[in-house]
């Protein structure tokens, strides 16, 4: 196994000048931008039994050029100022992804994995039928009294559609796909009796950051530009893992029979790991536990219907900064032109091989986004 680190440097280097006629003999300015694409990669080589962590990073740059004569009358007179594909003055460059989304830390990585084995374990149920028959018994409670004052109505009416209606709605829309769940359960079920692995990935999460706009002098040299700069951050995260049959399972004697019953079982979680799940799902504040506790998460990781065993974790992510630019016409003057325009994006895809270090996922304080605090709001309305 050897570490790898590679880069490359595609930028160009441009140069123009500014002439200066106003106070005579006259001065002139060469100035000069390098712009264009930077990557850099570093890998593991020579071991391609395990996970390998990969980090590529990719700058993409484009800064403008300014074009343009004034005159001491418009449209006429005396050349006073010249830009000849002279370089924009503001150019930073995009700020690194990793200030909004640094690395991932061990315990945090652990959490992921966590929620990598709960999605893609094949013994996960695609619609937990007891969950679903608890629940309905609750739904009259949840919309009863709605004819009360308007806060109280709107409030409960959330709650409503957030912890009833919309999972009752998903669970009818996984019911409407359940034979065809079954199917695929049964493949599944087949690779795995022939010896093969299955390999599953799942999605962790899209987050978004964007500053607000600041104000900005674009350029000053010889002429004022002004202008503003909007920075947005972007994280997609995802994840995957290998399941594999332990040894000395019953699975590789079962007929196409069994296991067709063994895959409708678990695709309806009518198993003791089923009912587990929705007793948990259905125990009072169990989602408002499960914000900090992650217990739903650990129950559907270590569901064990079919006997399995997993391998090669691996965590990914693509971070990105985009710039955004705009001039502002007021204060600044009308003569140059510009030659493009700004492109400034940075782009980080990372992966993290990681398994469950820790025996439960550790307990952690959630962000309480616009959802948790929807739902907050919701419930003091109703309290109050």
């Amino acid at each position: 196994m050897v570490l790898r680190t590679r880069s490359r440097d595609l930028r160009i280097t441009e140069c123009g000048s500014y002439k200066n006629y106003a106070i005579p003999p006259g001065t002139s300015v060469l100035r000069c931008k390098t712009h264009g694409v930077t990557e850099e990669n570093a890998d593991t080589v020579g071991d391609r039994l395990l996970a390998n962590r990969l980090q590529i990073s990719k700058v993409d740059t484009h800064f403008p050029s300014l074009n343009g004569q004034q005159f001491n009358i418009p449209g006429n007179g005396a050349l006073l100022r010249e830009f000849i594909s002279f370089p924009v003055g503001f150019k930073p460059g995009p700020p690194d992804p990793r200030t909004k989304f640094p690395l991932y830390s061990i315990p945090e990585l652990s959490n992921l994995a966590w929620e990598i084995l709960a999605q893609t374990n094949p013994s996960s149920p695609h619609v937990n039928i007891p969950q679903f028959i608890g629940e309905m018994k609750d739904l009259p409670s949840l919309v009863k009294g709605w004819g009360q004052n308007l806060l109280k109505k709107a409030a409960k009416g959330y709650i409503s559609w957030r912890w009833a209606v919309r999972p009752m709605v998903k669970d009818l829309a996984n019911l409407s796909k359940f034979a065809l769940a079954t199917n695929r359960r049964l493949e599944e079920l087949k690779r795995l009796r022939d010896g093969k692995t299955l390999r599953r990935r799942c999605g962790l999460g899209k987050f978004v950051i964007e500053t607000a706009p600041v104000n900005v002098i674009l350029h000053s040299e010889g002429a004022l530009i002004n202008g503003q700069r909007t920075i947005s951050y972007t994280a997609k995260v995802w994840g995957s893992a290998e399941w594999k049959l332990l040894p000395d399972t019953e699975i590789p004697s079962m007929s196409n029979d069994q296991l067709y019953e063994l895959a409708n079982n678990n695709a309806a979680g009518l198993n003791s790991h089923g009912a587990l799940a929705a007793l948990w799902e259905l125990a009072p504040w169990s989602w408002f536990v499960d914000w900090f506790s992650q217990v739903g998460t650990m129950l559907n990781a270590t569901n064990n219907s079919v006997p399995l065993t997993w391998n090669r974790i691996c965590v990914m992510r693509t971070c990105e900064t985009h710039v955004k630019y705009d001039r502002i016409p007021a204060g600044s003057a009308t003569w140059p032109t510009f030659d493009g325009w700004y492109r400034e994006h940075w782009t980080r895809k990372e992966r993290y091989p990681t398994f469950p270090i820790i025996p439960v996922p550790l307990p952690y304080l959630p962000i309480l986004d616009d959802g948790k605090l929807s739902i907050l709001l919701a419930l003091a309305a109703l309290r109050s």
